[in-house]
């Protein structure tokens, strides 16, 4: 046989046989049945982005319902649902105050992903790139979920939680029971890294440079790779590669009992929206984000009563289980079809280049085994 033939064959066949091995692999592996309540609020659309990935960790290490059902990321949870983005017909499923005691009666964990919610403009003008500061659809934690955050960390079942739990459009007196019932204090602080701050790019949302220049004398001087800071009364603080930052985006420092403990590198970089929390002494800060900055960037977040490090991983353990994380870490890239081959999160997370414009490094290398351990951990604990 021709080699030139012959040569494409035998990868196309080592290929096909390493996925049929991996495959079996993922197969022969023990089910883990684990009741998991998910909530998102923010489904736009058909993906689900908010909580695919962690979809994928479930399926990927066979955590599975009580029934021995896999997780289905278009079904297994509450909140928002998009029934026909062209038509624009949706439905949703929320938290009613007397099932409140049932849910954690039935469910061994909860894990909010996102409660932002849905707005007129992702809904009903689909493409825009004016998202913000409009009519909401759905969306916003309110009460019968803070109850049961409440009833849950009562039976000290396990709870994770992310970036935008107690931001808008959820309102004041429901942020300060969340934060009083986990000890943490949100700054009023959000922030996002984009790769470019050149508006004629259209990676900035027009709500975010509208506001600076309302601000600030109707100037945005920013072309270079920075980092928009956006206070809850509408303040935009903008860093910019070169006149406020040594590097342009931020990075996750893990602390080492963290490294040691969940296998994450000491240093992760993160492209997507965090927020300013702190931690009161009830908990235990794994990991922080640290945004370099020169002299002239440290002066700006100074005349905001900011610092440049603060917490990204949050954690308490013992009397109750709960974790924080400070930055929108469910939302990543994943395809469900690779959930079922064994060792492909490895290849992955190996091959992965530095590139600050998409998440994928951030999910294979810290995403991924921060929740398998959480889930693995809580697993044989509850056994």
């Amino acid at each position: 046989m021709n080699k030139k033939i012959l040569i494409p064959l035998i990868v196309i066949g080592v290929i096909v046989l390493g996925i049929a091995v991996s495959w079996i692999l993922w197969l022969t592996k023990e089910s883990k049945p684990l009741q998991i309540f998910i909530l998102d609020k923010t489904v736009p659309t058909m993906e689900r982005a908010e909580h695919k990935s962690f979809n994928w960790i479930l399926n990927h290490n066979k955590f599975v319902k009580y029934t021995g059902e896999r997780y289905d990321v278009n079904t297994d949870y509450y909140g928002f649902f998009p029934l026909n983005v062209k038509t624009q017909e949706f439905d949703f499923r929320s938290i009613r105050i007397h099932d409140i005691k049932s849910i954690a009666d039935e469910y061994d964990m909860l894990y909010y992903t996102d409660t932002y919610g849905v707005y007129y403009n992702e809904w009903y003008k689909q493409g825009t790139s004016d998202v913000k500061h409009t009519q909401k659809v759905y969306g916003g934690l309110n009460q019968n979920d803070y109850l049961l955050l409440k009833e849950m960390k009562e039976r000290k079942k396990l709870i994770i939680t992310e970036f935008n739990l107690y931001n808008a459009p959820t309102n004041g007196l429901i942020r300060e029971k969340v934060e009083e019932l986990f000890d943490l204090k949100w700054s009023g602080w959000t922030g996002k890294y984009f790769q470019s701050l050149d508006t004629t790019r259209n990676e900035i949302p027009q709500w975010i440079s509208a506001l600076y220049r309302e601000q600030n004398n109707n100037q945005w001087p920013f072309k270079n790779a920075g980092i928009v800071l956006v206070h809850k009364f509408g303040t935009i603080a903008v860093l910019e590669l070169g006149t406020h930052l040594i590097d342009e985006i931020p990075f996750i420092h893990a602390k080492q009992e963290m490294i040691d403990r969940f296998g994450v590198p000491e240093e992760t970089y993160y492209p997507q929206w965090f927020d300013i929390t702190f931690s009161g002494e009830q908990n235990n800060v794994l990991a922080n984000f640290n945004i370099n900055v020169n002299a002239q960037g440290d002066s700006v977040l100074r005349s905001y009563n900011l610092k440049p490090v603060f917490p990204a991983v949050i954690e308490h353990t013992g009397d109750y289980s709960f974790y924080y994380f400070g930055g929108d870490f469910a939302e990543n890239e994943v395809n469900m079809a690779f959930a079922y081959l064994e060792g492909f999160h490895t290849i992955l997370a190996n091959l992965n280049r530095t590139n600050y414009s998409n998440t994928h490094k951030f999910y294979w290398n810290f995403y991924v085994p921060v929740i398998t351990t959480i889930l693995d951990e809580y697993y044989q604990n509850k056994e």
